[in-house]
């Protein structure tokens, strides 16, 4: 070959790197601009929130996170005279420390923006969660297969996952006819029926890296150890506060019949809600009490409340005590404590302080009794 020739060679090799170096370029620019349309506006609210705990305080980068009401753990309750409600100056320090309970009118006239279909919304004290940043838009088919996939796992806790809505600027569930940006995977860590072991959160992770692969997308490999040992943390915290206080109505005579029991409870406007079981709740559905008998027929019903689902505001040992005796005083029976002593009408003021500190502890600790966050921790 002629001098000629190689330098012809050399001359396209050349060329065909120029073109080869500008396409790339451009494919760059094109996926540049695709992320910026998908993630324009996008803030970071958390920015402006205090997290219940130093373990809450996760950076998050350019997004919008679901959160709860209940994240600050508040509460509403002002010193109402009634037993179990909050002192007055243990109210007045919430409102000056800016935590607004999530119990409050506030959360129950306007629901979270943020909130799931299923009611779900990101608490970072009970939800671990995985972000996975798509390195393109995944359409709504890929998204509700991986949601089929996490579903599969049938993990002991709730598990949840939630995609990024462009046009509505909000996480959402998947939509079939969606396209997305981002993923959330997230997991409960614990309830009072339940904690996240190895086990569970190594299938978890798993379960991530699955989806991740599937949709395309980076994200931050979990620690299990690290999962583990804050489930753990949140299982005892859990524990600390799984209280419930109870009064008993015993018969005088015979044992009662179911029929008699159930036509008493109703009277008072208790619920159904299992076999030897029936609930009393708010007009906004907030738990009150809880009626139960071991057995059918029986001479002994208890009368109880469920500390970490009752609103200090809905002045529960009160409520207890006149539903007690009206209990009694339609079966014939009495109200008497753990050793079949009768117990008077004052007797509540002997507990009202002891409640008042524990719902002080709960509310120190994020957990304010009756939140939706207690709600979530203390489901049944």
């Amino acid at each position: 070959m002629t001098d000629l020739h190689w330098a012809l060679l050399a001359i396209a090799g050349v060329l065909l790197l120029a073109i080869w170096i500008y396409s790339r370029w451009q494919e760059r620019r094109a996926l540049a601009r695709l992320d910026a349309a998908l993630r324009r506006g996008v803030g970071d609210p958390l920015a402006e929130l205090k997290p219940a705990t130093a373990a809450a305080a996760r950076p998050v980068a350019r997004r919008i996170e679901p959160r709860l009401g209940a994240a600050l753990g508040a509460t509403d309750d002002s010193a109402s005279g009634e037993p179990g409600a909050l002192p007055a100056e243990s109210a007045g320090a919430s409102a000056a420390a800016g935590t607004p309970d999530d119990a409050a009118s506030g959360e129950r006239a306007e629901p979270s923006a943020y909130a799931l279909p299923d009611g779900w919304s990101e608490d970072p004290l009970l939800d671990f969660v995985v972000e996975l940043r798509c390195t393109h838009a995944v359409d709504g088919v890929t998204a509700l297969d991986a949601r089929g996939q996490l579903d599969r796992l049938q993990m002991p806790l709730p598990a949840h996952l939630a995609v990024w809505d462009a046009k509505s600027q909000q996480w959402t569930a998947p939509d079939r006819f969606g396209f997305y940006s981002e993923l959330l995977v997230a997991v409960q860590m614990a309830h009072r029926n339940g904690v996240l072991g190895e086990i569970d959160a190594a299938r978890f992770v798993a379960a991530t890296q699955q989806i991740a692969l599937a949709v395309d997308a980076d994200f931050d490999a979990p620690d299990v150890p690290r999962l583990v040992m804050q489930a753990a943390e949140l299982d005892r915290l859990c524990a600390r506060f799984d209280v419930q206080i109870t009064l008993t109505v015993e018969a005088s005579d015979t044992p009662w019949s179911a029929d008699a029991i159930q036509s008493a409870a109703a009277a008072l406007g208790f619920m159904p809600v299992g076999t030897g079981r029936w609930e009393l709740r708010e007009a906004t559905g907030e738990l009150q009490l809880i009626l139960s008998a071991p057995s059918m027929p029986t001479p002994r019903l208890a009368v109880s409340i469920d500390v970490p689902l009752a609103r200090p505001g809905s002045s529960p040992l009160t409520v207890q005590f006149q539903i007690a005796e009206q209990l009694a005083a339609r079966l014939d029976g009495r109200v008497v404590d753990d050793n079949g002593r009768p117990v008077q009408r004052d007797g509540h003021f002997a507990v009202a302080a002891q409640l008042a500190t524990l719902y002080e502890q709960m509310q120190a600790e994020g957990i304010a009794a009756g939140s939706e966050r207690a709600r979530r921790l203390y489901a049944a």
